[in-house]
């Protein structure tokens, strides 16, 4: 086969090195179906199934050349060569491509990949995303990012992180008297108070329309229902659950799922869940309360002895 003199996606225009513009859409294509999931081998069969020319009059499209186009820097513009692709997506790519060669032998199954919460960047505040790399032994988790200028990553095994956060519930299972409930809220919106009083003035008119009383009665209602607070139910229903369980001697994931809704992962490897009621709890809390939070919650001042 005659090999081409300028890489795919380019041509020689006036002595200049300039676009071809559908051999462009064809690498576009690539990085595109490659992001979305489709394997190198599978873009290749595609391609050749449609006669998509690699040079004039011959596909000849397999794994080995599909991968070549996605590493290949040039088309972010290195090198003299006009961009393609921007180069935060190019690293997207690759490292979407890296991650697929060290996942062969990762067992889905495992608990790591159910907790199904917001890991939280501690510089940022993004989502992180977990990787694995099996050519680091002695640490083969990194959590990374999402938000490409942080730059974050932080190092910790599934092990690790699963055990601490079995012993940040064993605090609030040990004693769920930490669980802070809200205090509640009984006033009504000005919207609710103004519908109380239009069914007050239709009652008191002697000959009143029952269908407009009965569209306002339910109007009312439907206001004092979102006028009502989930947050004190929520805690209570938190503190119920904690007080129910037995101390953990390994990581539950159904008591996980039922009490945590995101983790902040510090950049020293120490972490701090958020539990549904919004309540953080970290190694080292002390068992303080907010003073928008009620004394039914039970929890300690620190400036008592």
């Amino acid at each position: 086969m005659k090999k081409r003199n300028i890489p795919f996606g380019y041509q020689y225009r006036n002595g200049a090195i300039t676009i071809q513009p559908q051999e462009a859409a064809v690498l576009n294509r690539i990085f595109s179906e490659y992001q979305n999931g489709l394997s190198l081998l599978d873009i290749a069969n595609h391609l050749n199934a449609e006669n998509v020319a690699y040079q004039p009059g011959i596909t000849g499209w397999n794994k080995s050349r599909i991968m070549r186009l996605i590493e290949d820097e040039r088309y972010t513009g290195r090198g003299g060569f006009p961009a393609i692709i921007d180069e935060g997506t190019h690293h997207t790519i690759v490292k979407m491509k890296a991650h697929k060669n060290t996942q062969h032998s990762t067992d889905r199954s495992s608990e790591i990949f159910h907790i199904a919460v917001l890991v939280i960047c501690p510089v940022c505040g993004s989502e992180m995303i977990r990787r694995h790399d099996s050519r680091f032994k002695k640490c083969p988790q990194r959590w990374i990012c999402s938000n490409a200028e942080s730059r974050t990553v932080i190092h910790k095994t599934d092990s690790d992180l699963l055990d601490d956060i079995t012993v940040l519930l064993n605090r609030v299972i040990v004693n769920p008297e930490m669980v802070q409930i809200p205090i509640v809220d009984e006033s009504m919106s000005v919207q609710t108070l103004k519908a109380e009083n239009e069914i007050a003035r239709i009652l008191d008119t002697l000959d009143y329309d029952k269908n407009a009383l009965r569209k306002k009665m339910i109007e009312c209602v439907s206001l004092k229902y979102e006028d009502i607070d989930s947050a004190p139910y929520i805690a209570h229903r938190l503190k119920a659950v904690l007080a129910d369980a037995e101390p953990l001697s390994a990581f539950s994931l159904a008591l996980f799922k039922r009490t945590v809704q995101a983790i902040l992962l510090e950049k020293s490897g120490e972490i701090t869940i958020t539990l549904i009621n919004n309540q953080t709890i970290r190694k080292d809390d002390e068992y303080a309360t907010d003073s928008e939070y009620s004394a039914e919650s039970g929890a300690e001042n620190p400036g008592e002895n």
